[in-house]
């Protein structure tokens, strides 16, 4: 007498397949997740550590001009700074101009680049490049000289009417959301050689 499986036995045996099937895939799936995020945060790292290292640069660079003064906020910063205006490598040329980092519309934290007379041209932008994405808040504080108690402070605004000096140091702060969904912060001070930062009295 020859023996078969019976439908029953059948479909316990597909079922059991497939729930074997589903458990790999769901692991296979949530490592491929896991590596994905993992890279995009690694990706996040890098490029916030080739920003700050560009910003720091352009800071620590920065120059007093009469026609470009360092202005700051707690969203946006710009400053003077030497911009390279062609493309040869071999022999570049820099001339005088301004630079302004700052979070747009779409929480994407940019850069702005103008030439010296883009500096007076209100329709024209200048050059705008998009650094650091899923921005949900960029806050810049700058050290300053309290000559009234010789003490250092920190403030969030460096208004245009203090062009005749420079911060002591800027404080940058990005809070960030990579792949993993989770918050994250990333926190810079980066000095300012020449600055002098010395906070006015003014005697009524």
């Amino acid at each position: 007498m020859k023996k078969g499986f019976t439908l029953i036995e059948l479909l316990i045996t597909t079922a059991i397949i497939s729930l074997v099937g589903i458990a790999i895939y769901s692991v296979f799936a949530s490592g491929i997740k896991v590596w994905q995020n993992s890279n995009e945060n690694r990706s996040y790292e890098r490029n916030l550590r080739l920003l700050s290292d560009k910003l720091a640069r352009e800071l620590r660079n920065t120059f007093k001009f009469s026609d470009i003064s360092f202005e700051g906020t707690e969203d946006s910063i710009a400053f003077a700074a030497l911009i390279e205006n062609n493309q040869d490598v071999e022999n570049p040329h820099y001339q005088v101009g301004r630079v302004s980092y700052f979070l747009n519309e779409e929480d994407v934290f940019s850069k702005r680049q103008e030439t010296y007379p883009e500096t007076f041209q209100e329709e024209k932008l200048g050059k705008i490049e998009e650094l650091i994405t899923g921005v949900s808040r960029l806050i810049f504080s700058y050290c300053y000289l309290d000559n009234a108690t010789g003490d250092y402070k920190w403030k969030e605004e460096w208004k245009k009417e203090e062009q005749d000096s420079l911060p002591k140091a800027v404080k940058i702060e990005l809070v960030f959301k990579p792949g993993s969904g989770q918050e994250s912060k990333f926190l810079k001070t980066i000095f300012i050689p020449i600055g002098t930062g010395e906070q006015k009295i003014v005697f009524e």
